[in-house]
Order: structure tokens, then sequence, then C-alpha cells
């Protein structure tokens, strides 16, 4: 039978035609929702926002700090139990619902608020990211110059306790007083009093002393050296005070590679994902020739060796600690970007048969490798430092901003062609800092596109004034106390809140919605059931829900107030805290409530209510009407209807005959 006689008796079947009234082009005025140009750019773009600065300058951290080898143990096993079945749920959700991550939970009106969390969260992240992007211009820039500005002492921002080599320059204590400052440290005069008793003399007579039965105050002390890329990061780009609670005055440098950052990440946006999608091909994969050549940089500097060695060198023993396995679960909880909205939000863009399984399998095997193969980079470059200015490994050891700023700065600034490798460092940070940023701005664009009509229309418009409102929101960040405020919502606003998120996604999904049911949408997108898929109905009816709810216990079960540099915030600042937080958990019960007095379905009894708005949308499933779905409201299979394919067939034939359906069939 030809194409054009299938197609005629499509039209004349009256619950497509009616399907197809339902699925009309957008009205005049109206604008059309994005789609990828190709499948690279959304590749691409998920492995951009997933891989980010996380994976640099935190997952080496952890796992030297845990183990080394052994804590690759805990990280895989809540990477098969928490985190690829997350992320592969995320996708798979966003592809089929083909909307914003607001809009999207038609699926069950009662966990909008969910969709307004992720919304929330990935807003308020944005804001102070683009701070640590200003940060990384300030040092591109700084970069083009013979001698880095960070690798020397004796500037005018420099202190007496700035040292570029710990083995040389030492100031020792008076031999009589039998201290040692250890490596590391020195001995300066006038600075606080050191006491020393009759033990240290070790029976030493002075001045005529022949013995002491008290100690007694010597004037001098012991204090830690400075490297030079610490003091330039502290007392020159960020210009520290000595607390949160003292403002200070702005940076204006930073301030104007703020407003660069925000322009940046405006002019690749504004044209929509078929711009930005182009942008990612440059943006994703030049930080892995950087890393590349890091590594084979790296490993060539003494010490090098000695570094990865501590990063891999195992010890089982660490595994006995609740804090390893609790921090190996975090960090694949932050580290493949599941539940900020940015997954749903790309995935959205996909054509409804895209083999969304096999591209979130392959994304988080990349994500994870990019994590090991970072820390090679990173240990071989510390390990070299360590030895050149005689310090040992955990001293130069150092997560986040630490890590990026300070001692990798250091590290480079001892390399051959110093500026260079600086540079290629900077502008990969800068790469890795920007591809996150795009997909959280997505986010936050896609979900208040899909909720207003004016912004749809005037998208640009509404991009330009967000990005100038997180710009505004974002000065405070520039100030002299700018880096306790970046530290202050880093903290709060995206770890808890994170987690409620994603397992109210799950609970709704895979206790509401129905895990049966949506395995039979993922059936219908990629033409069969995924493979394994019982080990994914247990993952998300049971073990994952578990497995987050365990590491929120453990966050909250190691809470620990927030600090920076062993600097503890006043009480009023962890109050700010818990609000920024609470500003997008809050979202959740609250529509919640909202939607149980005015949504149109929600009529009779509290429990009679909850049911209605339980249940997902009329014109929940695929958008596009020939594509039958049994669940659809009088979607009767029809034989002349286009199927969810089996795994036998392929779902490009649109015209093949349907399969029969069993009512209760995955």
């Amino acid at each position: 039978m030809s194409t054009e006689m299938k197609k005629s008796e499509l039209s004349d079947d009256p619950v497509v035609t009616s399907l197809i009234d339902e699925k009309k082009p957008a009205a005049k005025g109206e604008v059309e929702r994005e789609t990828w140009d190709k499948k690279l750019d959304f590749m691409l773009s998920c492995i951009g926002y997933a891989v980010g600065l996380g994976n640099i300058w935190r997952f080496p951290y952890l796992c030297y700090k845990n183990g080394g080898g052994a804590f690759l143990i805990p990280y895989l096993i809540f990477l098969l139990i928490c985190g690829i079945p997350l992320f592969f749920l995320e996708l798979s959700f966003g592809q089929f619902g083909a909307l914003g991550p607001v809009a999207i939970w038609k699926i069950a009106p009662i966990f909008k608020g969910v969709g307004f969390c992720m919304m929330i969260i990935s807003f308020m992240v944005c804001v102070y990211y683009n701070v640590i992007i200003a940060y990384s211009l300030h040092f591109i820039f700084n970069s083009f110059t013979s001698t880095l500005p960070w690798s020397t002492c004796g500037n005018d921002w420099n202190t007496e306790f700035c040292r570029t080599n710990y083995s040389s320059n030492t100031t020792m204590p008076p031999v009589w007083t039998g201290i040692d400052c250890g490596k590391g440290k020195g001995w300066f005069e006038d600075i606080m009093n050191t006491s020393v008793n009759y033990t240290q003399l070790n029976n030493v007579s002075y001045m005529g002393h022949k013995s002491w039965t008290e100690s007694i105050d010597v004037n001098g002390s012991c204090i830690q050296f400075n490297t030079s890329s610490q003091e330039y990061f502290s007392r020159k780009v960020l210009r520290l005070t000595d607390s949160i609670a003292t403002l200070g005055g702005i940076q204006w440098e930073l301030l104007g590679f703020l407003a660069l950052a925000w322009v940046i990440v405006f002019m690749c946006l504004f044209k929509g994902v078929k711009w930005s999608g182009k942008v990612v091909y440059f943006t994703a994969t030049f930080p892995y020739v950087v890393l590349v050549i890091l590594l084979i940089r790296g490993v060539m500097e003494e010490g090098a060796m000695d570094g990865i060695h501590y990063y891999l060198t195992p010890n089982i023993t660490r595994l006995q600690d609740v804090k390893v396995w609790s921090d190996a679960a975090v960090q694949i909880f932050y580290s493949l970007g599941a539940a900020w909205g940015v997954l749903l939000s790309y995935s959205s863009l996909n054509k409804f048969n895209n083999n969304v399984y096999r591209d979130a399998v392959s994304i988080c095997f990349v994500n994870c490798c990019t994590s090991f193969l970072a820390g090679f980079v990173v240990f071989s470059v510390l390990g070299a430092l360590a030895f050149q200015t005689g310090r040992d490994i955990e001293d130069v050891v150092d997560q986040g901003a630490g890590l990026a700023f300070v001692a990798y700065p250091a590290a480079v600034a001892n390399l051959p062609i110093a500026p260079l490798w600086a540079f290629l460092f900077f502008f990969m940070l800068l790469n890795l800092g920007l591809d996150s940023q795009f997909g959280m701005i997505e986010a936050v664009v896609s979900g208040l596109l899909d909720e207003v009509s004016w912004f749809r229309k005037n998208r640009v418009k509404f991009l330009a004034g967000l990005c100038f409102v997180q710009f505004l929101l974002a000065i405070p960040m520039v100030t002299e106390s700018g880096m306790y405020w970046v530290t202050l919502i880093d903290w709060y606003a995206s770890g808890f809140p994170l987690m409620c998120a994603a397992v109210c996604e799950i609970i709704c999904i895979a206790w509401v919605y129905g895990v049966d049911r949506f395995l039979y949408d993922i059936r219908c997108m990629i033409g069969h059931k995924p493979f394994l898929w019982p080990w994914w109905k247990a993952t998300w009816s049971c073990i994952t829900p578990i497995c987050i709810f365990l590491i929120m216990t453990a966050h909250l079960a190691f809470y620990s107030p927030v600090e920076y540099n062993k600097i503890v915030y006043p009480s009023w600042a962890e109050v700010v805290g818990w609000l920024s937080a609470s500003a997008s958990i809050l979202m959740i019960p609250g529509w919640a409530i909202y939607q149980l007095n005015y949504h149109p379905r929600a009529k009779g009894s509290l429990p009679e209510r909850l049911a209605a708005i339980s249940r997902c949308d009329a014109d929940w499933g695929p958008r596009d009407p020939m594509i039958p779905y049994k669940y659809r409201k009088q979607a009767e299979p029809l034989k002349s209807r286009v199927h969810c394919c089996s795994s036998t067939e392929s779902c490009a034939s649109d015209l093949s005959d349907p399969p029969v359906y069993k009512v209760n069939s995955v």
C-alpha cells in the first residue's frame, strides 16, 4: 500500500483528526519550541554541562582524601545504583515530555513545585558561577606577560610571610629555645610570643639562669609561609576582608570581568540552541586537549610521580569510614548534574525516537573518565609543586577555588614557558565554566518560556533582562568580601535542595506515575525495552530513592557550618544560607498546596483532589499525534497508526503495522 493511501486513511480516522486538531501549529505570534540541529549538538551540550569545574577541582581531592584508589570502589558503586539510573531517568523524562523543567510536570501537577525548585537552584547558582568565570578571565588576561604576576614575592600586595621556595630564605628561632618551626614555617620576631618551658630548654643555661621551673615567653613565633600565588589571589585579586561582615569596596577590575562574562553568555545563547549547540563543539572538546597536554607536561616534572602515587595509592581501611561513602555518593550526585532542570531542558529538544538510553550511558561514562583523567593531571603537577617548594604533598593539595586559583597557578608558574601553560589552564577553566553556565541559564529560560507567553514572543529581551538581573545580584560577590558570599551560596543553595528535588522527581515518576508506564514510554521512544530493564525498574522503584535518602541523611549528619579558609561565618550568615536553600525547597510543598486549591481538577474532598492532581493531564504523551500511545485519551490502537516499534523493528518505519499491546504490558 502506498504512503499516500496510508496518510489518507490516517486523516479519515476521527481519533487522529481530533489529536491533530489538539496539536495544531502555534498561533500567530507564538514561537514553536526549538530542537537540536544534530544529534552531536545534544551530546556535546550534555557532556559540556556535566563535565564542569567539579571534575577538575573536587574529584581528585576527594580521591586523595578518602583512600586513593580505594575511593573508586564506593564511587563506582554509587555510580551504578544512583548516578546512571537518575541520569537515564531524567533524560528519558525530558525527551518524552518535550517540555521545559516546569511545564513538564503535567505528568503529575501536584509535583509542579519540583520544576520551580530546580529552576531556582539553577538561577541562584548561575549568579555566583559567573563570578568564578570572572576570576578565570582575570587570570587569562594577566597571563599575557613574560613573568606571571603570581610567581614572585616583593610586589606591593605581598607580605613579609610570602615565600616562593620554602626550603630557602627561612628565618629560624634562637637556638637556645630549642624550638623547631617545622617545614613550611619561619620564625618572626615581634609577632606574638611563644611560651618555652624547661623541657624545651633542655637544661641549657641562659643569661645567668641555671634552670627554670616555669615557662617563659619568648618574643616571636613560628608563622606559616604563604605562597606567592596564595597572596596574589587573596590580596590582589580578591583583596579579601577579615570576615563576611566587612563588605569592603567593589573590585572594579573583577566587576568589569563579570560584565564581560555575562556578555559572553548572552552572545552564545541569544540565538537559542541553534547557536549554542555549535559553540559547544569547541567549549566541550577543548578542555580535553588541554588536559592531555598538561598531563604530558606534568609527568615530565620531577616529583610528579610522587603526586600520582598519593592520588592512587589505595588505603582499604578507609572504606570502614562512613564519611568516605558519603563523599562518594555526594560526588556522583553533583558531577552528573541531575535535578538541576538542565537535563530536562536539553533532552526535551531531542527527536522523539532518539536513543536516549545509549546517550545516558555514554555521557555518564565520559563524565567519570574525565574525573579520573583530571586526577592524574592535577596530582602530577601538585607533586612537582611539592618537590619544588620543599613542602609535603598534603600541604599543597586543595579543592575548589584553592586548587584552581592558588595551588595550580603556583605549580604552572614553575614550568618552562609558564605564561603559555597558565593561559591554557585558565582558558580550560573558562570553557568548563561556560558549558555549565549555558546549561543552567537554558534551564531557567526554558522553564519560564513554557509558562509565560510574553517571554516566548520576546525571548531575546527576556534573556537580556535575565542576564542583567543576575549581573546585579552578583555585584556583592565582587566586593572585597565577595568570596565569602560565593562560598555561602555554594554551600547552601545547591546541596540539600538538589537532593530534595531529585528524590521528589523519582518518587513522582516511579511511584505516582508508575515505573511500568514509564518503561512503556521509553519503549515508545527507542522501540524496545531498555537493556537490563529489570535493573532499571528496581533502581527507580527502590534502590535509587533509598540511596538518595541515605545521602540526605549523611548530608545532615555530617553537616558543618559554612567556613572559608578556616574562617567561621557568623550566625546571621548561616541564616542567610539556609534561607537561600529554603527559597527553592519550599517551592515543592508551596506549589502542591496551591494546586490542591486552584487546579481545575482539584474538586471534592481532600483525598479526591489529591488523587485528581496526581494523575497526568489528558494531553500527556507524544507530541506527534501520528504516534499511537495507549494511555492517550481515546487512543485505542488502530491498524493504520504508526506504532511504538518492537525490539526487532526500526522506529524510522512510520507506516509499519502496530503491535498488539496488553493493558499492563511494559
